[in-house]
């Protein structure tokens, strides 16, 4: 009988860049300790649900791999594809998003285009997609720009509203097609103060 891949999209947990505010696609930061309770709270939810991955992939990015490093336990053997990266925002890297508007980013030559972006993506996604057998849980560790055009042009995410650190995305495929269904955010109410106990 027929059954459904399932396909987990995470956004890693968050990191200094985001902490800073700073732009970051094409470089990388570390996670920060929220970030990493963040990514233990969604961890926890997978496993509270039942939820084991047959397969693991991220990208080729450290606050990736250490965000499914975290997931899925050091047991796990994980597949890092380039196709699975962040949009390269060129020269705006590491610059503050609070001093420089989005809107002046538009036209720079320098920033991957949208499209080169979402068809990276799906070449990605088709790889993973070739090996997936039906039934399948598979966990996708990647970014909130790349996963989101894809989830928007690639898989009918016309509800999705986007990434927060640690969220999930819960696509359905029967080997070709990719459906987006829901997201979730287990780390919703993770805060910093929980941490240092101020």
């Amino acid at each position: 009988k027929y059954s459904t891949i399932n396909l987990y999209l995470v956004r890693h947990g968050q990191t200094l860049f985001n902490k800073e505010h700073r732009m970051q696609g094409s470089c990388d930061s570390a996670l920060t300790p929220l970030g990493v309770k963040q990514i233990e709270a969604t961890r926890d939810y997978f496993a509270q649900n039942g939820i084991a991955f047959d397969r693991a992939y991220c990208s080729t990015q450290e606050r990736a791999s250490d965000t499914l490093e975290i997931i899925a336990g050091p047991e796990m053997e994980y597949d890092r594809l380039k196709e699975l990266k962040e949009k390269d925002y060129g020269i705006y890297e590491g610059r503050n998003i609070l001093l420089w508007p989005f809107r002046r980013f538009v036209g720079s030559s320098s920033i991957e285009d949208d499209r080169e972006v979402t068809e990276r993506m799906e070449r990605g996604m088709n790889l993973i997609l070739r090996d997936a057998q039906d039934g399948e849980n598979i966990l996708v560790v990647g970014h909130g720009d790349s996963m989101g055009h894809y989830i928007c042009e690639c898989a009918g995410g016309a509800k999705f509203t986007g990434f927060h650190n640690a969220e999930f995305a819960l696509l359905k495929s029967d080997g070709n097609d990719v459906e987006y269904e829901e997201n979730v955010w287990p780390a919703k109410n993770v805060r910093i103060d929980q941490i240092t106990g101020n």
